[in-house]
C-alpha cells in the first residue's frame, strides 16, 4: 500500500493554528513563518551560542540563514508535526544540521580552521539553556501580544495595573492610589489581564505544539515562572469611604 501524502496525516479535529495557515496558501505560511521568527528567533541565537561551532558565523546572520534556508522548504512543517516534537526542538534539531552544513562549506572552502578551544561544550546544557531562553520569550511574546489585546478592548488601565502590580511588585494599595480606584476593584482588573496574559500563553503552546490536554499544566509552570498569579483580594477597609462604583464586568 502506497503511504499516505503528508497532508492527510493529521486528522482534523486536531488542527491547529499553524495547520491551518499552512491550508490559506501562500499568505498562510508567510503568516507561520513570520510567526516562527517572531517567537524563536532570540531562543535560537541563545542557542547558537553555546555551541562548540559557533566561530562558523555571527549569530544574527547564522539564525537569519538558518531561516531562509529552512522555512522556505515544502514540507518543512508538515514534517515536524510527523516527527511528534515541540515545534522549539525541532527548530534547535534542524539548527544543529544547519550549522554542521556551514561547518562543511567553512572547512571546504579554506585549508585552516580555526583553533577552537576545548571550552567543556555539553550538549545537554546547550539544550536546557535553549529551553530557558524559550521559555523566557514565550512569557515576553505573551506579555506584548496580551497587552495589544487588552489595548483593542479599551482595557489598558487593567493591563497597567496587571504590569504596576505583577512586574513592578507594587502592593494593591499602592495601585489603588495611582490609579484612583479601590483595591478590591483594582484586583478584579489585574485578574482581567491575567487572563488575557493567560490566553495568550494558551496560543503560543499551541503553536508551538503543545497538546491540548497538557496545556492548563504548562500554562501554570509558566505562571509559576513568571510569577503572575491570581492573588486574594484584599479586605476593604469599612472604616473608610466606600466608592459606590458598578463591580468590574470583563
Amino acid at each position: 500500500m502506497p503511504d499516505e501524502p503528508k497532508a492527510n496525516v493529521f486528522p482534523v479535529t486536531q488542527c491547529t493554528w499553524i495547520d491551518r495557515e499552512l491550508q490559506d496558501g501562500r499568505q498562510g505560511r508567510l503568516n507561520v513563518n513570520r510567526h516562527v521568527m517572531d517567537v524563536y528567533a532570540w531562543p535560537l541565537k541563545v542557542y547558537f551560542l553555546a555551541f562548540r561551532d559557533r566561530w562558523v558565523g555571527e549569530p544574527e546572520d547564522v539564525i537569519q540563514g538558518f531561516f531562509a534556508s529552512r522555512l522556505s522548504k515544502d514540507g518543512f512543517f508538515e514534517d515536524w508535526r510527523a516527527s511528534g516534537k515541540r515545534l522549539h526542538r525541532w527548530l534547535m534539531n534542524g539548527l544543529c544540521f544547519y550549522v554542521k552544513e556551514l561547518h562543511r562549506e567553512r572547512m571546504r572552502l579554506q585549508r585552516e580552521v580555526p583553533d577552537i578551544p576545548d571550552d567543556g561544550y555539553d550538549d545537554s546544557a546547550a539544550a536546557d539553556t535553549m529551553d530557558r531562553a524559550f521559555v523566557q520569550g514565550i512569557v515576553r511574546e505573551a506579555l506584548v501580544d496580551a497587552e495589544a489585546m487588552c489595548a483593542t478592548r479599551s482595557l489598558q488601565t487593567h493591563w497597567k495595573i496587571f504590569v504596576d502590580h505583577y512586574i513592578r511588585g507594587h502592593t494593591y494599595e499602592q495601585i489603588a492610589r495611582t490609579h484612583g480606584v479601590e483595591p478590591t476593584r483594582a484586583v478584579v482588573m489585574a485578574r482581567t489581564a491575567t487572563r488575557k496574559f493567560q490566553g495568550a500563553l494558551r496560543l503560543l503552546l499551541e503553536r508551538n505544539g503543545s497538546a491540548v490536554e497538557e496545556l492548563d499544566t504548562e500554562i501554570e509552570i509558566l505562571l509559576n515562572i513568571a510569577r503572575v498569579q491570581p492573588k486574594t483580594a484584599p479586605r476593604r477597609d469599612t472604616s473608610a469611604p466606600t466608592d459606590h462604583t458598578k463591580g468590574e464586568r470583563q
